[in-house]
Formats: C-alpha cells, sequence, structure tokens
C-alpha cells in the first residue's frame, strides 16, 4: 500500500468565468456562501494537523465545483498543508485566472518558510515550497486566449511550481490546441478530456489527432471498469465531512470528523466504470503511474517533480 491521497471539494459553486455549459458560471455567491466556504476549509486544513501523521497522507488535491484559486483561503490553506511534516504534494484546479506573483506569495507564507531554499540572493519564492504545489490548469477558449493562458503557466513554471494542462476534446478546438500546445514550455503535459456532449464518437482522424497531443487520449475514451480494491490509498472529501472513495463513488456513512482510519480509507464504489479522470487516475493499477509518479492524480510527469 502508498501513502494516501485526499482529494477536497468544497461548498463552493460559482466561478468567474461564464462557459455556456457551465453551470457554476450562473451562479453569484454571496458574501454568506463563500464565508461558509472559507471555514469550512479552514475546518479541513486544522483536521489535517492531525490526520496527515495518523493515516499517511502525502498529498492533498483541492477539486472545487467552482473556482477556488481566486479566493485567498485556498492559497492560505495550501500554504499550511503544504508546511506539514510528511506532506510531499498540494494542488488545485484552477482556470489560472488568479494573478501568479500574488497568490504565490500567501502561498509560501503560510508554508511558514520551512523549506525555502538556502541559495544566498535567492528571490523568494522560488524554493522548495513552491516544489509541494501542482496546478492543473484548464484552458477555457471561451474566456480567454492561447498567450494569455500560456504566459501565466511560464510564470509558475519560471517559479519553480509543477504544472500540468488540459482542455476539453472539442474537435472544432484542434487547431487552438495545437498551438497551446507549441506556446507550453516543453516538459509540461497537456491533457485531453473526452467531450461529452459530442453526441457522436470521435473520428479516426480526432483520436489520432488528439493522441498526438496526449498520449493518454485513448484511455479516458475507454475508462477501465470499476473495482474498489484498487482505490484503498484515497479518499474524497466534501466540504461538510462526508466521505467518498473517489468523486463519483457512493458516500460512505463515516464522516473525515468523526470517523476512524479504518473507516474513512475502507474502499466502496457502486460505480460500473470509472468514468473520469479523477476516477481512474487515482487507481492502483493506473498504467499511468509509470509516467506520473507515487500521485498520479496530479497528472505531472514524475520526472518533472
Amino acid at each position: 500500500m502508498g501513502r494516501k491521497t485526499i482529494c477536497y471539494r468544497g461548498s463552493l459553486k460559482s466561478c468567474n468565468y461564464h462557459c455556456s455549459y457551465c453551470p457554476f458560471s450562473r451562479h453569484r455567491a454571496s458574501a454568506a456562501e463563500l464565508e461558509r466556504d472559507r471555514q469550512q476549509f479552514v475546518r479541513f486544513c486544522d483536521s489535517m494537523e492531525k490526520k496527515a501523521a495518523e493515516s499517511d497522507i502525502g498529498a492533498v488535491f483541492i477539486v472545487p465545483y467552482g473556482e477556488a484559486s481566486i479566493h485567498r483561503w485556498y492559497w492560505e490553506g495550501l500554504g499550511r498543508l503544504a508546511g506539514l511534516p510528511g506532506i510531499d504534494r498540494v494542488g488545485m484546479q484552477t482556470n489560472l485566472s488568479f494573478s501568479v506573483e500574488a497568490c504565490l506569495n500567501i502561498f509560501e507564507f503560510h508554508c511558514g518558510g520551512n523549506d525555502v531554499g538556502e541559495m544566498p540572493g535567492a528571490r523568494k519564492g522560488k524554493g522548495r515550497p513552491q516544489k509541494k504545489l501542482c496546478i492543473w490548469a484548464t484552458f477555457h477558449p471561451e474566456m480567454t486566449d492561447v498567450d494569455t493562458f500560456s504566459d501565466n503557466c511560464h510564470k509558475l513554471t519560471e517559479n519553480g511550481v509543477n504544472l500540468c494542462v488540459g482542455a476539453v476534446g472539442v474537435p472544432q478546438n484542434l487547431s487552438l490546441l495545437g498551438r497551446l500546445r507549441e506556446k507550453l514550455p516543453l516538459d509540461v503535459y497537456l491533457w485531453i478530456n473526452k467531450m461529452d456532449g459530442l453526441r457522436r464518437n470521435y473520428t479516426e482522424e480526432e483520436r489520432t489527432a488528439f493522441s498526438v497531443i496526449d498520449p493518454f487520449f485513448e484511455v479516458e475514451l475507454n475508462p477501465p471498469a470499476a473495482d474498489a480494491a484498487m482505490c484503498a490509498d484515497r479518499c474524497f472529501v466534501e466540504a461538510d465531512g462526508r466521505v467518498h472513495t473517489c468523486n463519483i463513488s457512493k458516500a460512505k456513512t463515516v464522516n473525515w470528523y468523526t470517523g476512524n482510519a479504518e473507516e474513512i480509507f475502507r474502499p466502496l464504489c457502486g460505480r460500473k466504470r470509472c468514468s473520469c479522470y479523477l476516477a481512474y487516475g487515482g487507481r492502483a493499477d493506473f498504467e499511468g503511474r509509470r509516467h506520473f509518479g507515487e500521485y498520479p492524480i496530479f497528472r505531472i510527469p514524475s520526472g518533472h517533480i
């Protein structure tokens, strides 16, 4: 058994982008809703100070419904988590619309400076705390352009942050995604998620083109049958403490804040297939582990961490 990976999803259901297909773009969060989300995340971070060591947790991944990176408390919390002894990786899914410099400063400050590099004259922000940070950045062509998005990617990698980039596999966007690949740092993996609303199968030409961009695209199109036995080293935590094995599995009766480790990490599924990357990418038998290392859920090649 490996070290544990935790995915956390708060109650946040709002986004600063307005993509036509996304329900969270149409909800404007109230001050009360945002404060509730902040308090829930602070509670989760507080709990990790004890649970990380007790349960041998090595990685924490924030996977919000809406856009979390524009809210300061998520960067404060990621910094706190990265500063915990034994935590190897922390990360967040984001549309990359945040201020890179400002948010990395918040993150580093809340790490406590425990891992800052010791090179004389090194600029704060290029030390080792950033090497624990894994950003999963999704490109939304309705809301941003290739140059703006890729510029932010370069800012992150230049500051020592681990990064993967991806987009939905819309056939009409193939040339755009090809340009994005050209603009990204060479060692940044560009993944493609299948388009659920395509209403037809991809053509052979489209499958080949997307596979050139993302060598794991065929796995995305043919996800494995569910097998709870492959999921004993992870769990998915909701804002109120409800626990699942992954983001699409059945809820367990145990609560993160009151249950013991044996109950929390006992696998429970109820699905026929692991139909998205957060489901199959966290399995012990995921073939991508040879490429992505001990924490494949972040989609970052192990050679670049």
